[in-house]
């Protein structure tokens, strides 16, 4: 089976979470479909595709990323509609 899955991060701070989010992905050899960024008036959102088909691995990634202090929430949609709050992610 084969997945594309998108993650949505809400974020205070955009460098802080899009540096995590790319080191990571770097790290966990994951293929970035695509990636956009942009910031409203007090918060940022960050939207990242990511081309596999291993929904355990996408897991552990937001976990790591979701550890960052600045992390609002997460939310993942690929496979299955699963929204992550970034307060129950722990490293």
């Amino acid at each position: 089976m084969h997945a594309v899955f998108l993650l949505e991060l809400q974020t205070s701070d955009m460098h802080a979470a899009l540096g995590r989010l790319l080191d990571q992905t770097r790290v966990a050899g994951l293929p970035l479909a695509a990636l956009s960024a942009r910031a409203d008036a007090d918060a940022c959102r960050i939207s990242a595709s990511i081309d596999i088909d291993d929904r355990d691995i996408i897991d552990r990634l937001v976990r790591r990323v979701g550890a960052l202090f600045c992390i609002d929430a997460i939310e993942v949609r690929g496979e299955c509609q699963c929204p992550i709050p970034a307060s129950g992610v722990r490293p």
